[in-house]
């Protein structure tokens, strides 16, 4: 591979890149970015110079990205990501530098929430830019205390979120699908896929739940039924698991996860080398017959200063619902 610098990848070529990534298909690309389609075709011919690769393969479906392109996705989409930051940035005035909001979000929830985010502020005209951050030693002291302006969290016990009065909670949706992930040749996919067959391997425990420390909704079902469930090894215990993290954890074809968020089910394409299937209704209700089904929740602290919070939570909770499901 020739030696990369930003000079060389231009940030339309850097987008195109992830959007023909997401969307297989050049002409809804160019559709969706409003740029004419042999501009595409051009910054991808730019991208393959680059990388020296061919990045896609051309299928009857459309563009099916090879597995050098697989790897160099996350990494991309997360320079896009960043440029949309300093964009946003650069559009406020330094007086208006104090009106930076912190959101406490995981990126396993909302498909694009940054860009979604940075498109609604824009067209509202708001001096107001964001930080997403995604770990917290204490989120609810984090948040009454100001370093967290909006925290959205799941959560199946809402008094550990209701008996505190610096704080005001907003619940917003129950989130009652579970989706099964493993790798692509994990043995479970020739089993039957049951509560107790996903017992039987070591779990990986993601709902993000408030308390670290407690058990997960499956984990409890496994104390209550005396099944063994044996715990994943997981190295990030104050940072929440990121969506591309699923693939470091789950590849070993040993592990498996349950998760309510549909994120991992709609955009599975973007997980190469797993499995994601949901859970039938049968299973679920199973596993939530003694446990409340978790939901969302969006916390912030009352009394706030910005005069533009009660526009966020609006625009934040419009999103979720829009996207969760």
């Amino acid at each position: 591979m020739k030696n990369i610098t930003l000079d060389s990848l231009d940030m339309l070529s850097a987008n195109i890149l992830v959007n023909l990534y997401e969307k297989h298909s050049a002409s809804s690309v160019a559709i969706d970015m409003n740029i004419p389609a042999p501009k595409v075709s051009r910054c991808l011919q730019h991208a393959r110079m680059i990388f020296n690769n061919p990045l896609f393969i051309r299928k009857k479906h459309g563009l099916e990205p090879n597995e050098f392109t697989r790897q160099l996705y996350p990494i991309v989409k997360e320079l896009v990501q960043c440029s949309e930051h300093l964009y946003q940035l650069n559009q406020l005035n330094p007086l208006e530098l104090n009106t930076a909001m912190v959101i406490y979000v995981s990126d396993l929830l909302i498909q694009h929430f940054p860009q979604q985010l940075s498109a609604a502020i824009n067209a509202a005209h708001l001096p107001l830019s964001f930080e997403l951050r995604s770990g917290s030693e204490d989120i609810l002291e984090d948040t009454a205390n100001g370093l967290i302006d909006i925290a959205i969290l799941s959560e199946s016990n809402p008094e550990l979120l209701q008996n505190d009065p610096r704080l005001e909670v907003m619940p917003l949706k129950q989130l009652e699908h579970l989706y099964l992930l493993c790798g692509l040749h994990h043995p479970i996919l020739s089993q039957e896929i049951s509560l107790v067959n996903i017992a039987s391997y070591p779990y990986l425990s993601a709902f993000s739940l408030l308390n670290r420390s407690s058990l997960d909704p499956f984990q409890t079902f496994c104390r209550q039924q005396k099944l063994f469930c044996h715990q994943a090894p997981y190295d990030n215990a104050q940072t929440g698991l990121g969506f591309h993290d699923l693939f470091r954890y789950l590849s070993d074809n040993k592990t498996v996860s349950l998760l309510p968020y549909n994120k991992v089910y709609d955009q599975s394409h973007l997980l190469p080398g797993l499995h994601v299937c949901c859970l039938s209704a049968i299973d679920t209700e199973l596993l939530y017959r003694e446990e409340p089904q978790p939901m969302l929740y969006l916390i912030s602290a009352k009394h706030h200063p910005s005069s533009h919070l009660d526009w966020l939570k609006n625009e934040v909770t419009l999103l979720i619902n829009q996207s969760v499901h």
